[in-house]
């Protein structure tokens, strides 16, 4: 019986043994990488906020106003190369009640496991407005992070992508937070305030006078953004926005300011989708090569142990009476 157990134990051991050796290099590197065919949505939604809309009937200014902000993402494994995938993202921006404010597409390829900008399969960025619902797609050279954080995320500074400003920005590290359970490293990109392009021509009445008025658009924004480290996605993330038209001798007219965040359902969402997968991405890539080891090592020591026990039983039990017998001959 006690043979039976040792083999067990050296069986299960070297099961064990081989799951810790192979963790990192063979199933962490099989798990930490983004699917070619991501589907996933998202919605922000920030009250009191002050936004400019634009309708047949003109543009006007909306204030104290909750504007919605519905961002989809889907993969397109076709245009996926190497260890590069292609994602595609819409945004739509609303006044809750009312009409659309803005709508916008975007085509991005990046590393599977860095997250990093690739440029290598088409990245695009439409110009539709909703002034302009055919103008066609732009060419676009992205660069740093843009959907998500690498695998094994640090608590660094990283190039975040900024839309607006056709760049990057430092995302600084600056603490970590609890969100439904999950530790998130919490990171955050100031930008601005900067000029992001000319608005001829404006109606006067924006700026209450009577005269068409040439203004810059200001950019100015705060991006705070909650990751869960193991696998770099996005729990939560809020913007605080201050865009604004600016021009000499008149008051200033907002674009879109205020606050916005991703909503609660987001945030539970994407909290019960990741922060499990997160541990069990977090063990594969910490302790279990440790585990493996230890526990393998020990499950052969004990193997060989009862394995090479049993044997010398048997072998005492055998020659035990053949030692008597002899004696008795003689």
């Amino acid at each position: 019986m006690r043979r039976v157990v040792g083999y067990i134990c050296i069986f299960l051991g070297a099961l064990v043994l081989m799951v810790g050796v192979l963790a990192k290099p063979v199933l962490y590197s099989s798990l930490a990488k983004v699917p070619l065919d991501q589907k996933s949505t998202t919605v922000s939604v920030g009250e009191h906020m002050s936004a400019l809309q634009a309708s047949a009937e003109g543009i006007k200014v909306l204030s104290d106003a909750t504007l919605q902000s519905t961002r989809t993402v889907e993969g397109i494994p076709g245009k996926a190369k190497g260890n590069s995938v292609f994602w595609q993202t819409e945004v739509v921006s609303t006044a809750v009640g009312g009409n659309d404010l803005s709508y916008s597409q975007e085509g991005v390829s990046f590393d599977r496991v860095t997250g990093q900008a690739t440029n290598c399969c088409g990245d695009f960025k439409s110009a539709v407005t909703l002034e302009n619902p055919a103008a066609p797609n732009e060419t676009v050279t992205h660069a740093g992070l843009y959907f998500k954080f690498p695998f094994d995320t640090q608590k660094i500074t990283y190039q975040w992508w900024d839309g607006d400003l056709g760049r990057t920005e430092p995302m600084k590290y600056v603490r970590t937070q609890q969100i439904d359970g999950v530790e998130t490293y919490v990171f955050q990109q100031k930008s601005g305030p900067e000029s992001y392009g000319k608005k001829p021509g404006l109606p006067g009445s924006l700026f209450n006078t009577t005269d068409p008025v040439d203004a810059d658009a200001i950019y100015e924004n705060t991006r705070t953004l909650y990751i869960e480290p193991n696998t770099g996605v996005v729990i939560n993330g809020v913007e605080e926005l201050n865009k604004r038209l600016e021009a000499p001798g008149f008051t200033a007219v907002p674009i879109t300011q205020g606050t916005i965040g991703y909503n609660a359902a987001t945030i539970k969402k994407n909290a019960e989708d990741w922060g499990s997968k997160g541990q069990l991405l977090g063990l594969v890539h910490g302790p279990l090569t440790l585990i493996g080891v230890l526990l393998g090592l020990i499950l052969l020591g004990a193997g060989a142990f009862l394995s090479l026990s049993g044997l010398s039983r048997r072998t005492l039990a055998t020659a035990g009476p053949k030692a008597v017998s002899f004696a008795k001959q003689s």
